[in-house]
């Protein structure tokens, strides 16, 4: 397991893998444009100010987020978090200006990022293990006399045993670690976190099925905007379930965190939009 990186780090290993990220959904973009017969300089112009306008809703939803900063704000790390829906309630819009002012089709150009979005996720998740963040729950049993605090750390209790054999740990200074001593799960003379699922790995398997899937569809005949719907779909719905394995995020309502929340708000937008399409050129599907 590679060691936490340093509060005063320049580069991190997050950061190289948000970046790499980027550039290569930049170029897939591009290359998805070209191939449409969309005018790539309006990828080139619209990246960069997406990606700039949309970090400040990244950064901004946490703070909006109730329950979202209990664990986090314990381990003396950085209080205020990079939240992948804060980007997204900020990009779409920013599409959407953008389209208007340049006269492009908006779901032809969300379409056009579908694709190229995932694999920017996919990045990332390697990003969030490498760094130890969006870390699970622990796979072990707990003994009894735990801290009550635990259960947000084992939300599927019957997800845990030896049988879980992708169960990592994380090093001393980690968050995974930290979080396990502020609940008193380990001493504060252990070496590493207790096994916890990993989560991040999880996501990044889903998210590579999910594009497998897309890749697919798209051979087919699909009307604007479905494939950039049938994305969001895919994702928020593997999200919800993974989210019940995290253990990064207090919950607010019942089991369920703040993004689990979300993914049913947007899972559902989506199914309302699914419902609402209509057929175009004799397209099996509805737009």
């Amino acid at each position: 397991m590679f060691p936490p990186p340093s509060d005063s780090a320049w580069i991190t290993p997050y950061g190289v893998m948000l970046g790499l990220g980027l550039l290569m959904a930049w170029w897939y973009a591009r290359r998805r444009a070209v191939a449409s017969g969309t005018d790539p300089s309006h990828i080139d112009l619209m990246v960069p100010l997406i990606f700039l306008i949309s970090i400040l809703g990244a950064w901004l939803l946490p703070i909006l987020s109730p329950g979202d900063t209990l664990l986090m704000d314990n381990t003396g790390k950085s209080q205020i978090r990079f939240r992948l829906f804060g980007l997204l309630f900020f990009a779409t819009p920013a599409i959407f200006v953008y389209c208007r002012i340049a006269g492009l089709g908006c779901r032809r150009i969300l379409d056009l990022f579908a694709l190229p979005a995932v694999l920017w996720l996919v990045c990332l998740r390697i990003g969030c293990f490498l760094a130890g963040c969006c870390w699970g729950d622990v796979a072990i049993k707990l003994g009894a006399g735990k801290s009550l605090l635990a259960a947000q750390v084992q939300t599927v209790p019957w997800l845990t045993g030896d049988w879980v054999w992708s169960a990592v740990v994380f090093p001393q200074g980690s968050l995974a670690y930290q979080q396990h001593i502020i609940l008193n799960l380990i001493g504060t003379d252990a070496t590493e976190s207790l096994p916890i699922h990993p989560t991040q790995l999880y996501e990044l398997a889903y998210l590579l099925v999910l594009w497998v899937i897309l890749w697919t569809m798209e051979s087919r005949t699909l009307p604007p905007g479905y494939l950039a719907i049938a994305t969001l779909t895919g994702y928020t719905l593997g999200r919800f379930v993974i989210e019940f394995l995290r253990a990064d995020s207090g919950m607010i309502l019942g089991n369920l965190t703040f993004s689990q929340l979300l993914c049913a708000m947007l899972f559902t937008s989506c199914a309302f939009a699914f419902g609402k399409v209509k057929t175009v050129n004799g397209s099996p599907y509805r737009v």
